[in-house]
């Protein structure tokens, strides 16, 4: 009987070992160890997203700060002078609502970046797979939106510093001058198509260009607005009053420039 149980002493040892390291190794379903992994999972997740939106809102501050002396306290002269063309008329005609649109644009997006980062924080939010995955299944309106209004801000504050350029020094040199900047103007909207078309990394993307990205925050708005679980008079209204603003301000542009140098002030 000794002789069998010390036989068999060094195999119940290594069973009961095993069954240890299993119990150890391979916890239950839903067990705190898991469930800690899958909020620490989100939380991780949220802070990166949350850290995307600051990394627009920053910015678009900054630019915003800069329109208001720019645009707003030491705008172009509106007049046409004698000398001028029909180009210089429509650059001093379109200079107020460039000016105008690219500082609210930019206070918008701010907005939509700071209740993003609001929501991010202080709501419970369900595993994602990435942050670009939690964007676009929570976020997607907010950082479209957030994208496209700083976009078009930049857009805008580029437009202004050209048009204060080409009037700086008349002639040649102020042309010249015009010149650079727009050609930034060009090089950022490229920038902003291959961001665009390159997408999340994962073969998801909004589309190819920067005009993919306008068209869809304009369609997400205009859904939500529309929707009859969320229906939003504020953001149709603020959409009725942008079109015929802008369509009224353009179409007083386009006159003044036809009329060249005889369209009043």
């Amino acid at each position: 009987m000794n002789t069998m149980f010390r036989l068999l002493k060094p195999i119940l040892l290594l069973s009961l070992c095993c069954q240890t390291q299993a119990f150890a190794v391979a916890p239950k379903v839903g067990s705190p160890r898991q469930k800690a992994t899958a909020r620490m999972a989100v939380a991780n997740y949220a802070s990166g997203a949350a850290a995307l939106f600051n990394n627009m809102k920053t910015p678009a501050s900054i630019i915003a700060g800069a329109m208001v002396p720019m645009g707003m306290l030491a705008p172009l002269k509106f007049e046409a002078d004698k000398d001028d063309g029909r180009f210089a008329i429509f650059l001093r005609r379109v200079y107020p609502i460039v000016a105008v649109l690219s500082l609210c644009s930019e206070l918008v997006s701010v907005m939509w970046a700071t209740v993003a980062v609001n929501q991010l924080t202080e709501t419970k939010l369900e595993a994602a797979s990435s942050v670009w995955h939690l964007i676009q299944r929570d976020f997607s309106l907010p950082w479209v939106a957030t994208n496209a209004h700083f976009v078009f801000g930049m857009i805008g504050f580029m437009w202004v510093i050209a048009s204060r350029a080409y009037f700086f020094a008349k002639g040649p040199i102020g042309a010249s001058a015009a010149g650079l900047a727009f050609s930034s103007l060009l090089l950022i909207t490229s920038v902003v198509n291959r961001g665009v078309a390159s997408g999340g990394g994962d073969g998801l993307r909004l589309g190819s260009s920067i005009l993919a990205l306008f068209r869809s925050y304009a369609v997400q708005l205009l859904a939500r607005a529309c929707s009859s679980h969320s229906f939003g008079p504020l953001e149709l209204s603020a959409m009725a009053l942008f079109a015929f603003s802008l369509g009224n301000g353009l179409r007083i542009v386009v006159r003044d420039v036809l009329k060249g140098n005889k369209s009043e002030a």
